[in-house]
């Protein structure tokens, strides 16, 4: 898919097997520059995994140049992992894909590049039968956070994962509209991990995020 903006044209495609060395830098650079926990550092293997048997890599080009990238798992042990922490039953295990890691050079960022990351990944999943859609965050990345949520997703568990990283674990149903605000009943400072696990062990479902006058982040919880 191509996008423009600023006169820009973004071209979306899927990464080919000889380009999976090309996603791993622009990786290794975007995590050398992020505090340590909020990105899982993942080896080029994992890479070369998801442009093969374990499922596909979309990358964004801005002419020739790869600017930002996003991996969708379809068969790999992630996603067996996240129907397990969803408690996902045989039918949705076999409609659910994971947002399995995505990037952006700093110099592209304020493009809407993540956003537009995550629609082209579920409308690939939706194309390929996979309309459960999962993902991890963690919960001080509030970029990649306010991203999910703003593309209809909502915060349904709280887990570590990944060797020991806390992670919100995200989900929408494609099959489904994306659901309409409600009462919140609880405001949880994003950095607050024992607040995200008390909301959810009331049964609440993290639905927006917004930020006070002190430029602190909350999580509603409804």
């Amino acid at each position: 898919m191509n996008c423009c903006e600023d006169d820009v044209v973004f071209t979306w495609r899927t990464i080919r097997e000889d380009e999976a060395r090309e996603v791993h830098a622009l990786h290794a650079h975007v995590a050398s520059l992020t505090p340590a926990g909020m990105v899982r550092p993942d080896p080029l293997a994992h890479f070369q995994r998801h442009v093969a048997e374990c499922g596909r890599i979309l990358g964004c080009f801005a002419d020739d140049e790869l600017v930002a990238y996003g991996v969708l798992g379809l068969h790999s042990p992630t996603v067996d992992h996240m129907g397990t922490l969803l408690d996902l039953d045989a039918q949705q295990r076999a409609r659910l894909c994971v947002l399995d890691g995505a990037a952006c050079l700093p110099e592209w960022r304020g493009r809407r590049l993540h956003c537009a990351g995550i629609e082209e990944r579920m409308a690939l999943g939706r194309e390929l039968g996979r309309t459960l859609v999962a993902a991890t965050v963690a919960p001080e990345n509030m970029r990649s956070l306010r991203g999910l949520l703003k593309e209809g997703f909502t915060v349904r568990r709280y887990a570590i994962v990944y060797g020991g990283l806390a992670r919100l674990v995200v989900q929408r149903d494609l099959l489904l509209p994306p659901p309409q605000s409600s009462m919140t009943q609880m405001h949880v400072a994003a950095c607050d991990h024992a607040g995200h696990q008390r909301a959810m062990a009331d049964g609440l479902q993290g639905t927006r995020c917004w930020q006070d006058p002190s430029q602190q982040w909350f999580v509603d919880y409804a």
